[in-house]
């Protein structure tokens, strides 16, 4: 079963940081999972929520502040002194980072009905680093995922089920030509698990932080899991 470091290794460092980026790598993370949006100036930006507020402790949202200015923001002092200073990295910063080291699990947060073109955007960033292969992108935004599909016939594709039925999403993962149905640890079952691999879908379950649960996940055989702790896996 596959361990993917979610947000990085969010329970060490803050988490989409490139502080929690490298602590991953240093676990030996091979796949790691984060959050993109959108900032006023048309970056793509790694962070999860559509404000500033949990993070960096200041009001407006992500889109109304450039990435400059999102880099030289405090997201780092909510989760310790230690990380005073630590900004809001772009997702280039990040792929300069990781480069090939760790598949990279790329969550758009909304598609261009909130940020305009980051579909296309995204798109254009990883077929110039040539990382298309090593990059899942997914997304409760179905349209946007379809969106996505229409521009790369080969993207590989992770379908966040949210509230949509699972019959209704297995046939929208069949239309998108998706890799796995990614969903929460309250969601999945063996049954749902059986399901997916009969009609050739991985399944990607988040977010694990005790090992008795991966145990769990294991037996009934899910692919991978997302983790605050990537590295324990060296316990399972």
């Amino acid at each position: 079963m596959e361990f993917i470091a979610h947000r990085g290794a969010s329970a060490h460092a803050p988490e989409n940081t490139l502080a929690s980026f490298k602590k991953a790598l240093q676990m030996k993370a091979r796949s790691i999972e984060l959050d993109i949006a959108e900032s006023r100036d048309g970056r793509l930006v790694v962070i999860h929520d559509d404000n500033l507020k949990r993070v960096a402790g200041l009001p407006g949202r992500v889109e109304t502040y450039t990435a400059a200015q999102l880099k030289k923001m405090d997201a780092g002092s909510w989760f310790s002194e230690r990380y005073s200073g630590e900004g809001i990295p772009t997702l280039e910063d990040v792929f300069e980072l990781v480069g090939k080291k760790a598949e990279i699990n790329v969550e758009m947060k909304g598609g261009c009905r909130i940020y305009p073109k980051i579909e296309e955007k995204l798109y254009r960033l990883l077929k110039r680093r040539a990382l298309k292969s090593q990059v899942l992108i997914s997304s409760f935004d179905h349209e946007a995922l379809f969106h996505f599909r229409a521009l790369d016939s080969r993207a590989r594709i992770g379908y966040l089920l949210g509230r949509t039925s699972l019959s209704r999403a297995f046939e929208e993962m069949a239309d998108l030509k998706a890799e796995s149905l990614n969903l929460s640890a309250s969601q999945v079952s063996a049954q749902i698990v059986s399901q997916a691999h009969r009609k050739g879908f991985k399944v990607l379950v988040y977010t694990v932080n005790k090992i008795e649960e991966a145990r769990r996940l294991d037996k009934i055989g899910v692919d991978g899991i997302f983790s605050n702790f990537p590295e324990m896996k060296n316990d399972f």
